[in-house]
């Protein structure tokens, strides 16, 4: 739970859904059918934030359909495709958007998030896995095979 919300984790990989659970993340395979659905069912009738990292059309357009009026999208993936939006995806308010680099003054947020971390709140060490530079391709398979869920690449650095 993110200061008190309900977190609802969606995924692929059961390795990332058991990881998503063990910090109290509500975990949901990523079905086929019926995602916006079973999300409502969860939350007691949707959410107010959604956070899309996959950049996946379908994807997208259900995680609109699984917010509340006047809910927010962010989509922190880069789109290689466009993004048709399927109708109704953005009736009663409902708002898309683009995040970079957290959409935030790294001055303020880092040492925010530090405190977090600092505090037990916010375990993002249990997120990442170094690379070095030269280990770009692991990093990058193992993203994909769902083995870590954010590669970090260290210039010069080592694997850990």
């Amino acid at each position: 739970h993110a200061a008190g919300a309900v977190t609802v984790a969606v995924d692929r990989h059961p390795g990332r859904l058991a990881l998503a659970e063990r910090l109290h993340a509500l975990p949901l395979p990523a079905a086929p059918a019926g995602l916006p659905d079973r999300i409502r069912r969860l939350t007691g009738g949707g959410v107010m934030y959604a956070l899309d990292t996959t950049g996946s059309p379908a994807l997208i357009n259900d995680a609109l359909r699984s917010l509340n009026p006047t809910g927010h999208l962010g989509l922190v993936a880069r789109l290689h495709t466009a993004l048709p939006l399927e109708p109704g995806t953005l009736d009663r308010g409902r708002r898309i958007s683009h995040i970079c680099e957290g959409d935030a003054v790294p001055a303020l947020l880092i040492p925010r998030l530090t405190a977090l971390w600092q505090a037990g709140l916010f375990p993002f060490d249990q997120l990442i896995r170094t690379y070095p530079l030269a280990g770009i391709n692991e990093a990058e398979r193992d993203c994909e095979t769902g083995r870590v869920v954010k590669p970090v690449l260290i210039p010069g650095g080592r694997e850990r």
